[in-house]
């Protein structure tokens, strides 16, 4: 029988994980780490993601927007913008795919198109600066974005009539810029389209198809830009589950609610989004 022998410098010593697996492993960039270490910890940052994502899903469900305005400040200040950002990208674009299969057909084309053209050419800008920039002067950005948005919001101004080509690529690409930076794309669309001529039922599948075509863009440029990471799964954990069943809630009292409390949700949310 043929010996096998085996250095004892073949192989880590000192880490529980760690000690089976040779030097000659990690060298070649294998990485191993335990389950449990990216399993979210029952903290109060774990409970304030579930309670914001459960609120926001039945926002989001119902009005078809407001997810960001809800969860990015409060998720932000909690595990920095990329996370933020990232996370709510990642819940919003899978749980929401079959609420955009039932939009499709209520949506109006030649309204979302120019917005989403310009928002395909915004949404790398705002990723380049999310994942150069440090992060700490884009914490301090999110506040007074949000403030200048209130400004608007208070002020009563909206856009009457069928928007132009030229206004809908201009507010497109805001919306792009601020969905590549901080995941708050909403605001600049809904005062575009919320008091144009359109009832409540194609201004919700306007705004899921429209947000369906900037989360794939929004995709490709995170992923190059390297926002995706492990750091994300205790996020999701808790975001994922809570915010399923806020969609479910949200979607089931859209088909039961009256279209003038759809637009004064959507004005509400606007207000506590912004605060």
């Amino acid at each position: 029988m043929d010996e096998i022998s085996v250095r004892h410098s073949d192989f880590l010593l000192g880490d529980s994980v760690a000690q089976c697996i040779p030097n000659r492993l990690t060298d070649t960039s294998f990485r191993f780490c335990a389950v449990t270490d990216l399993l979210p910890t029952l903290d109060h940052g774990f409970w304030i993601v579930a309670v914001l994502a459960l609120i926001a899903g039945t926002v989001r469900g119902f009005a078809g927007f407001g997810a960001g305005m809800i969860m990015i400040p409060f998720v932000s200040a909690l595990y920095g913008p990329k996370i933020g950002a990232g996370s709510i990208l990642i819940a919003d674009g899978i749980l929401t795919i079959p609420y955009l299969l039932k939009s499709i057909r209520f949506c109006e084309p030649r309204t979302v198109r120019p917005v989403a053209l310009g928002s395909v050419v915004a949404i790398p800008i705002g990723t380049y600066l999310l994942t150069t920039v440090d992060p700490t002067p884009i914490r301090w950005a999110i506040a007074p974005i949000i403030a200048g948005l209130l400004v608007i919001t208070l002020s009563g101004w909206r856009y009457h009539g069928v928007p132009k080509a030229s206004v809908s690529f201009a507010t497109g690409a805001a919306s792009g810029f601020l969905s590549g930076l901080i995941q708050l794309s909403g605001p600049p669309v809904i005062v575009l389209w919320m008091s144009g001529p359109f009832p409540p039922l194609t201004i919700r599948a306007n705004i899921f198809v429209y947000f369906a075509i900037m989360s794939v863009v929004t995709v490709i440029c995170y992923a190059i830009g390297g926002v995706f990471s492990q750091a994300l799964i205790p996020v999701l954990v808790p975001m994922i589950p809570c915010y399923a069943v806020g969609l479910v809630f949200g979607n089931r009292f859209f088909g039961k609610a009256d279209p003038k409390l759809f637009r004064r949700v959507a004005g509400a949310d606007r207000l506590l989004g912004h605060y």
